[in-house]
């Protein structure tokens, strides 16, 4: 009995994940973020659009990956983490897109 509640007090490889999702979305957030700032200061406006509503999703993904610790539910959402991802190569690669071609 003594171990289970050993296990329990110790946050382990879970507690790392939670935290490791935080810091991807927080992360893509930021990128989103200064990629809305430099298309802002180039006048892409098509970009900053389109920066500007994937920042308020990756700060929508950071939030419920907080709520996700705060919760604490067993594993993140993978789904969320791969939406993540997806969402800011997306933009990346946008914005590189239309800087080439502008």
């Amino acid at each position: 009995m003594d171990d289970n509640a050993a296990e329990e007090e110790t946050p382990g490889p879970k507690m790392k994940r939670h935290l490791l999702t935080i810091l991807m979305s927080l992360v893509a957030a930021v990128i989103s973020g200064g990629i809305f700032v430099i298309a802002l200061f180039h006048q892409f406006a098509l970009v900053e659009v389109a920066a500007s509503i994937l920042t308020g999703l990756q700060v929508l993904f950071l939030s419920s990956s907080i709520g996700d610790l705060l919760d604490e539910k067993k594993e993140p959402n993978r789904a969320r983490n791969s939406a993540v991802v997806l969402v800011t190569v997306f933009l990346v690669a946008f914005y590189s897109f239309t800087r080439y071609f502008h």
